[in-house]
């Protein structure tokens, strides 16, 4: 009996620690969602071909941003060409068992003193058929190349009809109302224990994300 009760102390002892750690992860991971939020306010507050160099430095200053690929001859970053990119993950979160890893990931580009380009990526990465990919490519300056145009494309769908890719490009003819759609993200699966193996938790409410099952659908905006 002795035995048995100090057996049961011991596995108490043992989960109480677990829930501890469990609950510091989870204190310091609900700390990066609320700095990605913080973030992604000022983010979506940018207006392209208005915005300035100053303003993508003051982001990343702020929120740890790092100049990014630029071009292959030469990666310094100046007013005449530069990017920044963001990277808010829940770590350390994603160390507990069966909470898998997610991540905003933002880039900003600037050419000639302005803002001319933003994308974003918010992703729960996952071997199994429960992972999301949710992208948004906007910028002031489309490119045709590889026949990109502005519209919802839903990629990787599964027999249900649900893409586990989204992605939304946007140009110089969307609107704020599409835009406000398009970054209308709820940044929890940053610092949730459980809930995140679904469509609504990566793509934005205001995004239709059920596709027809032939694994493309397009939708065109104007």
């Amino acid at each position: 009996m002795h035995t048995r009760t100090k057996l049961i102390g011991v596995l108490a002892g043992f989960l109480v620690a677990c829930l501890a750690i469990a609950g510091i992860l989870l204190s310091i991971a609900s700390g990066h969602r609320r700095e990605a939020q913080a973030f992604l306010d000022d983010f979506t507050a940018l207006k392209l071909g208005e915005s300035s160099f100053s303003d993508a430095q003051r982001l990343a200053r702020q929120f740890r941003g790092i100049p990014w690929y630029v071009a292959s001859d030469d990666m310094s970053c100046t007013p005449l060409r530069c990017s920044f990119a963001f990277k808010f993950e829940n770590t350390p979160l994603s160390y507990v068992p069966f909470v898998h890893h997610t991540e905003l990931f933002v880039v900003i580009s600037v050419k000639d003193g302005l803002i001319v380009g933003r994308q974003l990526e918010y992703e729960r990465n996952t071997r199994r058929d429960y992972y999301f990919r949710y992208l948004v490519f906007d910028t002031a300056q489309p490119s045709t190349e590889h026949g990109w145009s502005p519209g919802t494309l839903r990629l990787k769908v599964d027999p249900r009809g649900i893409p586990h890719v989204l992605q939304v490009n946007l140009g110089p003819l969307s609107t704020a109302v599409e835009r406000k759609a398009a970054y209308a993200l709820d940044l929890s699966c940053l610092a949730r224990l459980h809930g995140c193996g679904i469509p609504p938790a990566f793509y934005p409410p205001g995004i239709p994300y059920l596709a027809s099952r032939s694994g493309r659908n397009r939708e065109p905006r104007g």
